[in-house]
């Protein structure tokens, strides 16, 4: 013990991981053992764009603004992603920072709801922003290097894509759905050697492709994107962001 304080010998842990095994042991703020990131969106969105990230690609007629309704939703600083068009939606990204690497730890979430689970995309994860010309360019092998996790147009059942140098992978399908108006919360986790994707802590998800589809070595960007579906009115909300990176 410090003379002025307490010594503590180890990084901050999460005391309590209930029901998110992939939170065990992951530090809750930065230090020499992890790099930390929380944004609970509580800040002023200008042009489209959360305080803190770095840029947005967006569609003609797309909106992402605060939810100024969300003490309604049971949450606060809330995002809301809206358009007037199907198939039309929002991205937005962070700086190309976080690299996977073998042996070190690494994970994801996003609390967020859809209105319709099956008839928008909603995805996030780690991406090379190859091309920005479409929000989906972000989260389809349009980039050389991603991991993205989510739901797509057509299924409420989730879905993993990962991808390193546009080796061929294919998404993977889950063993969990998303309900409507619901939120949910979507993990990506790497260990340091397999991939998993969770919801609600529960696994959905091992990533069954080779180890060499996981983009390990290469300088990744967070992103968030929704998108509607056939239907033009759907809307997503997402509550925070966080990723944990062991260093």
């Amino acid at each position: 013990m410090s003379q002025n304080g307490v010594g503590l010998t180890e990084s901050i842990v999460h005391a309590r991981t209930g029901n998110y095994p992939y939170r065990a042991g992951m530090g809750m703020i930065n230090s020499a053992e992890f790099v930390v990131m929380m944004d609970d969106f509580v800040s002023p969105v200008t042009t489209n764009l959360p305080l803190g990230w770095d840029a947005v690609v967006i569609d003609t007629g797309a909106t992402v603004v605060t939810d100024t309704t969300a003490g309604n939703l049971g949450a606060s600083g809330v995002l809301l992603f809206d358009s007037d068009g199907a198939t039309e939606g929002a991205c937005f990204y962070g700086e190309k920072c976080i690299q996977l690497t073998a042996g070190k730890k690494f994970f994801m979430e996003m609390r967020f709801q859809t209105e319709l689970a099956d008839d928008s995309d909603v995805q996030f994860g780690l991406s090379a922003l190859t091309a920005v010309v479409n929000p989906e360019d972000i989260w389809t092998t349009t980039a050389a290097d991603l991991v993205a996790f989510g739901v797509l147009d057509g299924s409420a059942t989730v879905k993993m894509l990962s991808d390193k140098s546009n080796s061929g992978s294919t998404a993977e399908t889950g063993t969990k759905s998303l309900s409507n108006d619901t939120w949910h919360v979507l993990g990506i986790y790497f260990d340091g050697y397999t991939l998993r994707g969770y919801v609600d802590g529960a696994l959905a998800l091992t990533w069954a492709q080779a180890s060499t589809t996981i983009p390990t070595g290469v300088a990744l960007a967070p992103f968030v994107g929704f998108r509607n579906g056939s239907a033009a009115t759907t809307e997503g909300h997402v509550d925070y962001v966080r990723y944990v990176l062991q260093r």
